[in-house]
């Protein structure tokens, strides 16, 4: 076999395991969102749950947060005790709050990194002058299936906005669709008109939806 053979053969071979890295990073991006899948019993249904990878928010934040909270003076707890009690406990929830959100926040600016690392990777394929055109090809695909994937993940999550349900996270990967909702609870008809909006704009069935209000998503995420 000639060099010229042995060299077209191994550039084959890292341009197809470059691709698979590309796919595998955008398609597995809500593995790090969403994660490890834990079942939680609400009610009568069984909620699916998902574990955050996301390390963006560490538990610095909490704790950064809570100690924002005002403390109690020791000298005027007997004249304003309640309510300074009730002004700290106003406080620490909207400290939750804010931490909460936080945590979505992160779960969609991963979502976004790993696309734009995704599509970096492919573009450099492309580009690239010494892969055939097959090789550029397939890459080509690749991109404009993640392409896909995203304006179906935007239009779904403006769709909920515009339902009153600001905020949420959704992620599409190997035919399923996570949402995180930035509820704490759920009521059936919320879940049905959740449902309902996503199956218009990514194509997905309700089996294959698993809706998580953002308090069950926050409380594995702390877990963690």
């Amino acid at each position: 076999m000639s060099v010229k053979r042995i060299f077209k053969k191994n550039q084959i071979i890292i341009t197809t395991l470059a691709i698979m890295i590309a796919i595998a990073g955008y398609l597995n991006y809500s593995g790090r969102i969403l994660g490890k899948k834990t079942d939680v019993v609400n009610g009568d249904d069984t909620v699916l749950l998902t574990d955050a990878g996301t390390s963006a928010v560490s538990s610095d934040t909490y704790t950064d947060n809570y100690a924002d909270i005002v403390s109690l003076d020791d000298d005027g707890i007997e004249a304003s005790g309640s309510a300074t009690d009730q002004g700290s406990v106003g406080e620490a929830v909207l400290a939750s709050s804010q931490a909460n959100d936080g945590i979505l926040a992160a779960a969609k600016l991963n979502r976004e990194q790993v696309r734009a690392k995704s599509k970096e990777t492919l573009l450099e394929i492309i580009n690239n002058t010494g892969i055939s055109e097959d090789q550029k090809q397939n890459a080509v695909a690749t991109m404009t299936e993640m392409t896909q994937i995203a304006e179906k993940e935007a239009a779904a999550e403006l769709l909920l906005e515009s339902k009153g349900f600001a905020g949420c996270v959704v992620s599409i990967s190997d035919g399923s669709c996570d949402v995180v909702v930035n509820e704490a609870e759920l009521t059936d008809a919320q879940r049905a008109q959740i449902e309902d909006a996503v199956k218009r704009k990514t194509d997905i069935s309700g089996e294959n939806i698993i809706i998580t209000p953002k308090d069950y998503y926050v409380a594995d995420t702390m877990e963690k």
